[in-house]
């Protein structure tokens, strides 16, 4: 299986503005940079409950996502469709273990647990979950419980009218649940009874449903948390950053 996500994030422009002054600043020069770091990053996520235009950062509760495109995988979820109006919530209650900038290897890493992630999607269905033939218009939801999630960043130092910006250019996360929960409504043509048998036996094997699209889940985490450090980065630059 896999997917291709597009995310409503603003464009991102090369114009350097000033941090948010509710944002909070560390130096780079500092002893104690690692644990600055992390206070601003975790103050930074948890104040992102409304947009902040000027640094190129939409509201993340939720974070309309504008389109899933899932192609055809194998057992035990074997279905192929466009999914739109989604919305992924959850990344403003992330708790930072590390969020720490390498600048001389150009890298940023990133640690953390998120303790509810939820993906909302209105969509047609059409396939198999665990061999059994699904259909219908229906709202969907995977409400991740406990997720803990780690990553490596490298980007790119770019300088503009004497400022240097940044731009991430490549990444590798990974995302691990302690649960996982599916609810699929308005299947098997309005039989309730059949409908709720079905979430239950899907939720009894979330563990083996969610391995299967857990690459595809990865990836589409992994392009948000790329777009808003890029869109972050574009405006913001390592000196107005970093004092």
């Amino acid at each position: 299986m896999r997917v291709t996500v597009v995310v409503c994030l603003l464009v991102a422009s090369c114009a350097g503005v000033a941090l948010p002054p509710n944002f909070q600043k560390c130096n780079r020069n500092q002893l104690d940079l690692k644990e600055c770091l992390l206070k601003a990053a975790q103050n930074g996520i948890s104040q992102l409950t409304r947009a902040y235009d000027e640094v190129n950062i939409p509201n993340v509760h939720p974070l309309d996502v504008a389109e899933i495109l899932i192609e055809a995988g194998t057992d035990p979820v074997e279905v192929e469709k466009e999914f739109g109006g989604c919305k992924l919530d959850g990344f403003h209650e992330m708790k930072l273990d590390k969020f720490e900038f390498d600048f001389e290897g150009k890298t940023l890493t990133i640690a953390g647990t998120f303790p509810e992630h939820r993906l909302g999607c209105p969509k047609d269905l059409d396939g198999n979950v665990l061999l059994v033939p699904i259909n219908g218009t229906e709202p969907s939801t995977l409400v991740l419980k406990n997720v803990t999630l780690s990553g490596l960043f490298d980007y790119e130092e770019e300088t503009k009218e004497g400022k240097t910006f940044i731009n991430f250019v490549s990444s590798k996360i990974d995302v691990d649940p302690e649960l996982a929960l599916f609810k699929f409504e308005n299947l098997f043509d309005g039989d309730k009874q059949l409908e709720e048998h079905f979430n239950r036996v899907i939720n009894d094997n979330w563990k083996g449903i969610f391995d299967e699209i857990k690459d595809d889940y990865v990836d589409v985490v992994n392009r948000i948390l790329v777009q808003l450090l890029n869109n972050f980065f574009s405006k913001v630059s390592l000196e107005e950053a970093f004092d």
